[in-house]
């Protein structure tokens, strides 16, 4: 068995393991003692505000730049002795492009490919499956500088795939994308990661960080501030709230009725509607179950719970200052 077969079984349930991980320049330290493990297959998204670390992390696990003291690992590979193979199983897709104007998009990758040692046959292969995958098939004869701005960041993505990376690191890929690029692009890495591809995002669109991830990690200042799922980051800031309308309305006999229920952190009429906030979301079924038997029809549900933004901001509040 050759060493990065090896590395690989070792590495079955994480493929990123950073492990006490700190970077200093001169002076400021820009990583403290930061740990954390990425699971094969997943999206993974890093957030924090300008100077946190991420650009720090990204410049780690993609081999520009060396951990001051800690290790990373990247499908078993040690990313500072091993660093010829871990780069030959990580795309990188920067902020800037990295492609060349002046070539088509089919030489870019053609290229790009034999860089990376592809074999040409297939570089052809993988030319078809990306383009094709990437809808950017009937651009393949046009010079890169012709396409648009959406099509130039699929290009981006695409030459960091033809090697068939198992690890796509993505540097805040929807800067200065218009609002449909930017909802193509989410298709797009979805459509990547949906083959087997594990992916790192940067990003400071919220909304991108929470439709795109299945894991987000927050970091401030060199230090992890969170990590956890979208959802589970949500709850740690405040309860689900719903408000019930009904006919006719009778609302004050089941108030108490459903604040007894587990789950239920609160109940209320508000308006000619019943204002509940919930401590544990499975508690809404025995919520609608008592209001329905109380003689109550529900004529409608609104339902209103923290976002991603509310998240970061409550973390902003506490570690900013």
């Amino acid at each position: 068995m050759s060493k990065m077969e090896y590395a690989r079984e070792l590495a079955r349930e994480s493929i990123i393991e950073i492990q006490s991980v700190s970077k200093t320049f001169r002076d400021f330290k820009a990583l403290n003692d930061v740990s954390l493990n990425i699971e094969k297959g997943t999206i993974f998204g890093l957030l924090g505000p300008n100077g946190a670390g991420k650009s720090t992390l990204i410049h780690i696990l993609s081999c520009q730049t060396r951990p001051s003291s800690g290790s990373v690992y990247i499908s078993g590979l040690d990313v500072v002795s091993d660093k010829k193979d871990v780069l030959s199983i990580i795309g990188v897709v920067p902020q800037e492009n990295s492609f060349y104007d002046e070539l088509t998009v089919a030489e870019n990758l053609r290229y790009f490919g034999s860089l990376y040692g592809v074999a040409v046959i297939d570089i052809k292969k993988r030319t078809h499956r990306i383009l094709d995958m990437l809808q950017i098939t009937e651009k393949k004869d046009s010079r890169a500088s012709t396409l648009s701005g959406g099509m130039k960041t699929r290009l981006n993505i695409a030459c960091a795939l033809i090697h068939k990376p198992e690890v796509l690191i993505l540097d805040e890929p929807s800067v200065g994308l218009d609002p449909v690029s930017r909802r193509a692009l989410w298709d797009t890495i979805r459509e990547v990661n949906s083959e087997g591809t594990t992916i790192l995002i940067t990003t400071h669109y919220m909304e991108e960080a929470d439709l795109l991830s299945d894991r987000i990690l927050i970091m401030h200042r060199g230090n992890i501030v969170v990590e956890g799922t979208p959802e589970d980051l949500k709850k740690t800031v405040g309860e689900r709230i719903i408000q019930i309308t009904c006919t006719p309305g009778n609302y004050s006999p089941i108030t108490s009725q459903l604040e007894a229920l587990e789950g239920v952190g609160s109940c209320e009429v508000n308006e000619e509607r019943l204002k509940i906030t919930l401590t544990d979301e499975q508690a809404l079924e025995h919520v609608i179950e008592t209001v329905e038997a109380s003689g109550n029809h529900i004529t409608n549900i609104e339902s209103n719970r923290p976002s991603l933004e509310n998240v970061f901001i409550h973390f902003a509040r506490e570690e900013w200052h």
